[in-house]
């Protein structure tokens, strides 16, 4: 049988998510973490995509990506955070990372989910999609155009998590682009950064929310002014971010 563009890109990307996953540590640089994550959202998006009747992977990938959410949102947090800014809170937030990381990914969580991406792997090889080149780049394109007039609709006063989602359609889009472009189906590199760009506005948009959750959860234990001082500061910084995502709809 056959194995087309599509499924080869799929298992290219759970093997990449499981080479990644073996050095993921509370000691490891976050970026192993994160392109963990990155190959897991590539293979997600481009699944609920393609083959949105493929429940049972995407089910299970989920699982292998919602326990690491916190683990990515004190990373980024810690890096936006200057050490001499906040050191009573820089240390705490570090030791509150690092007892995180060996909560969620001790060797057990490693060595369950390389084996369930084995699995997976497998589990692909034997699914056929019978899709033509021009099916994969027609929709792609669709759901690009789909996903930018959601965005351009977008009104004023949109709640974070219409924002959130707005923003997984727009990697959802771009990995699609960028499936076409490495597969050298189809070459929309302008599409492509336009995807990228609001999908990191949108993103910074997320961040900065999530940040706001996190450290309101964590004042009320710490206890620290800098606490309470970063929260309000990442409030305005919000704020602001919304408002200059709002005004760039016309990009």
């Amino acid at each position: 049988m056959k194995t087309d563009v599509l499924i080869k890109y799929l298992i290219y990307q759970l093997y990449r998510a499981r080479l990644k996953l073996s050095g993921v540590s509370a000691a490891s640089d976050p970026e192993e973490l994160h392109q963990f994550r990155v190959a897991l959202r590539r293979s997600r998006s481009l699944l609920q995509l393609y083959l949105p009747k493929s429940d049972a992977i995407h089910d299970v990938i989920k699982t292998m990506f919602r326990p690491t959410n916190i683990l990515r949102e004190l990373d980024v947090l810690l890096h936006s955070l200057e050490k001499n800014d906040y050191p009573k809170l820089y240390k705490q937030l570090r030791s509150y990372r690092n007892r995180q990381y060996k909560l969620i990914t001790p060797d057990i969580y490693i060595e369950h989910n390389t084996n369930l991406l084995e699995k997976l792997i497998d589990e692909l090889l034997t699914i056929n999609t019978a899709y033509t080149d021009k099916t994969l780049i027609q929709k792609a394109l669709k759901y690009y155009k789909k996903t930018n007039t959601a965005y351009k609709a977008l009104a004023p006063d949109t709640p974070p998590k219409k924002l959130h989602e707005l923003r997984i359609k727009f990697k959802t889009a771009r990995y699609a682009l960028e499936l076409l472009k490495e597969n050298g189906l189809s070459h929309n590199d302008k599409k492509i950064d336009y995807a990228k760009k609001k999908q990191d506005e949108l993103g910074a948009i997320q961040d900065a929310h999530s940040q706001l959750v996190l450290l309101k959860t964590f004042c009320k234990t710490c206890k620290l002014d800098e606490c309470r001082h970063l929260y309000k500061a990442r409030k305005k910084e919000y704020k602001a971010l919304v408002k200059t995502a709002m005004s760039n709809r016309s990009d």
